[in-house]
């Protein structure tokens, strides 16, 4: 096989730059629109973090820190069927990968593929398999929170909860979800494809492990999603959290940038799911800043973390350049 055509792109070319670039723009646009939505009745919820209990600030920073550690547990968990990783590198990649997200490209994602490719000699075939893989854990994982939550209405509750039958329809939808994934990983087609790489979407225990990491993260979300909430001035019950911290994850995973959707999504959601409690301009100027501060609670470690973490890849980078080049294979 021929490395050079191998090589995963980590620059995006001609009307995929255009179109990436335009996305960080309006991010950015909706990440100005939050801020003029939470300083509406003259920014109560943004002058609230003076006077934030020191708690809360805490319970904001640590849950994001275990929400990393948890995405880097994750993308260990579903590469072990192709490779195994050491917990260190896993860990260092992904924070790199995390901080060149915020770039307009999503760079991360293409530095996480070309990083794995250089220095793991990873195939194409199994990097496309492997990150599929993280996100559809990724996805099955919040979906099913979603739906747990929003099916009780149909079945006649009045508000969120977070009991038993949230639980037992979290369960089965996740259950539900890992048996399409078997049935679609084992199609004839995807093997000539993948050429062996879909083992990532058969093995159960990978699966099992990373769906089991993926909600720890959701559950660390839903604590960062209540803390940012507690300090603006707002309550959020368990379950409202939850799905709150659901929709700011599908937010982060836009195509166009993770910038400014996520917090648009919050911000626009947030307060049908409240719904109380203030004057409709109130709640909107107070969820907005609830939304602002949740993602800056997650840049607060993002960003010093991924530079850690991307000068570890830099002198791993290093290290591989002294050594043969990799024909893009797998040993």
């Amino acid at each position: 096989m021929n490395a050079e055509h191998d090589a995963p792109s980590v620059r995006p070319r001609g009307l995929r730059l255009v179109v990436q670039l335009l996305g960080f723009v309006i991010g950015c646009g909706l990440v100005v629109w939050c801020i003029k939505r939470a300083l509406a009745t003259g920014g109560d919820g943004l002058t609230a973090l003076r006077h934030a209990d020191p708690r809360m600030v805490a319970a904001l920073l640590g849950s994001t820190l275990v929400s990393l550690i948890c995405s880097g547990f994750t993308f260990r968990a579903m590469a072990r069927p192709i490779r195994r990783f050491g917990v260190v590198e896993m860990q260092a990649i992904n924070l790199m990968a995390s901080l060149f997200n915020y770039a307009p490209v999503r760079l991360g994602l293409a530095l996480r593929c070309a990083f794995h490719w250089r220095v793991d000699g990873l195939r194409t075939a199994q990097l496309a398999a492997w990150i599929a893989a993280v996100a559809i854990v990724t996805l099955g994982t919040v979906l099913s929170a979603a739906a747990a939550g929003l099916v009780q209405f149909p079945m006649g509750r009045t508000e969120l909860t977070l009991g038993p039958l949230w639980f037992a329809l979290f369960g089965a939808f996740l259950v539900a979800g890992t048996a399409l994934t078997l049935l679609i990983g084992r199609a004839p087609m995807l093997r000539r494809f993948l050429k062996g790489a879909e083992r990532v979407l058969v093995d159960r225990r990978a699966l099992i492990e990373g769906l089991a990491w993926r909600t720890v993260d959701l559950a660390a979300w839903a604590v960062r999603m209540w803390a940012a909430a507690a300090i603006v001035g707002v309550t959020l019950h368990p379950a409202q959290a939850v799905l709150l911290a659901s929709i700011a994850i599908l937010g982060a995973g836009f195509p166009l940038g993770r910038i400014g959707y996520r917090e648009m999504l919050v911000a626009t959601v947030a307060p049908h799911v409240i719904g109380a409690g203030a004057t409709p301009e109130q709640l909107d100027a107070l969820t907005a800043s609830m939304a602002l501060l949740e993602s800056a609670g997650e840049a607060a470690l993002s960003i010093p973390l991924g530079l850690a973490g991307a000068a570890w890849c830099f002198y791993a980078l290093r290290r591989a350049s002294r050594t043969a080049p990799t024909d893009g294979g797998t040993p």
